[in-house]
């Protein structure tokens, strides 16, 4: 929480995002101190273990920041002056507000097509975690001492039974991987999926004491795992499992459209952005942008981009901005910035200083915030 907070201020620092309408001075009521007087860099004094900080910008926007135990808490907004008070109100956004500004489109290049690899890689881990749910469960058991280990059998016995081990269970695992993909995806109940673990990890440890006896014996341990559909090539073990298609499936995008949202910045895994790419031919492909801020459709350069649509879900709101983009043979990928104010939740609804000299103090009574020079 701590390093997202410090991000989000570096970040919504550096980000001018504001419509100019709300760049307005603050008012004066009246009193002895201006908005001008009043701006500045304030640090809380006189509480024991607590660090806040709060600046005020002479235009009547604001950043406060209180770290407290392993509590951090952050704002930023509009500032008033009245009555002898400063008045912080965070920002908030409403339908009407943009979260999303279109920037400049440029080529699609060698850096759009590692990203186009990236994040195809990530959406096919995606499906086969939940399409062969039954392989999310790590590696094989390793070799341990826990095999035939009767006495009365020599090492090359030892071996034949575990050959004859492996693939009776190999049979079993095969048996309920079927029965795993032959399932209703709509059926609740997860036994098949149970069964079909506890077969690849028993089948597991018997490739392990296959392996071992193998060793002993002085013997090549051979074995050929379960064939498996292309699609969980991103969770399977061994390669081998895809009959015709040892690499598993092919991911190349040498040409497309895409945003880059907040490009160059630090990965956030919130950055689920669903865009909609139109075409002037009057199709339409869908993307996500996923952890990387990259959402790309693979389209020819033939196909002239119409319009983008983004949307945001985040915290049960929906933000969406749709953009309509100039004929542009060249303009492949378009910046987008996204107001990284919108993950901040509003840690007050209003929070009222009493001005007194250089000072602002909190209507608790603890502490006071000093004015740095």
């Amino acid at each position: 929480m701590r390093n997202l907070s410090i991000y989000l201020l570096s970040t919504i620092c550096a980000f001018a995002f504001a419509p100019a309408a709300l760049a307005q001075p603050v008012a004066d009521s009246g009193g002895q101190a201006t908005a001008s007087s009043l701006a500045g860099n304030y640090r809380l004094g006189g509480v024991m273990e607590t660090a806040a900080e709060l600046q005020l910008e002479a235009d009547g926007s604001y950043k406060w920041m209180l770290i407290v135990g392993s509590l951090d808490l952050y704002s930023e907004g509009r500032w008033t002056q009245s009555e002898g008070q400063v008045i912080l109100g965070p920002h908030r956004f409403d339908k009407d507000t943009p979260v999303f500004a279109l920037a400049g489109g440029y080529p699609w290049g060698r850096e759009e097509k590692d990203a186009a690899f990236a994040s195809e890689t990530i959406r096919l881990k995606n499906r086969a975690k939940w399409q062969c749910a039954f392989l999310d469960t790590g590696g094989y058991y390793a070799s341990s001492d826990d095999y035939i280990s009767s006495e009365e059998l020599t090492p090359l016995q030892r071996f034949d039974a575990a050959v004859k081990g492996e693939r009776e269970l190999r049979d079993v695992y095969e048996k309920a991987i079927a029965a795993y993909f032959a399932r209703h995806l709509s059926d609740p109940d997860d036994n098949l999926e149970v069964s079909a673990r506890s077969a690849r990890r028993d089948w597991g440890h018997a490739v392990a004491v296959l392996a071992k006896s193998g060793r002993a014996a002085g013997k090549t341990a051979r074995y050929q795992p379960p064939s498996l559909p292309a699609e969980c090539f991103f969770l399977s073990d061994y390669t081998t499992e895809y009959s015709g298609n040892g690499s598993g499936p092919r991911i190349d995008w040498n040409e497309g459209v895409g945003v880059w949202v907040n490009r160059r910045e630090r990965p956030n895994a919130r950055l689920n952005i669903d865009a909609e790419f139109s075409f002037a031919d009057g199709s339409v492909e869908t993307a996500n942008s996923h952890e990387l801020g990259f959402a790309f459709a693979p389209a020819a350069n033939e196909r002239q981009l119409k319009a983008i649509k983004l949307t945001l879900q985040y915290d049960g709101s929906e933000y969406s901005s749709s953009f309509d983009v100039a004929p542009d043979r060249n303009a492949r990928v378009y910046e987008v910035k996204l107001d990284n104010r919108v993950f901040i939740k509003p840690p007050f609804q209003e929070l009222r200083l009493d001005i007194s000299g250089d000072r602002l103090l909190p209507a608790d009574g603890r502490g006071a915030y000093l004015k740095r020079n």
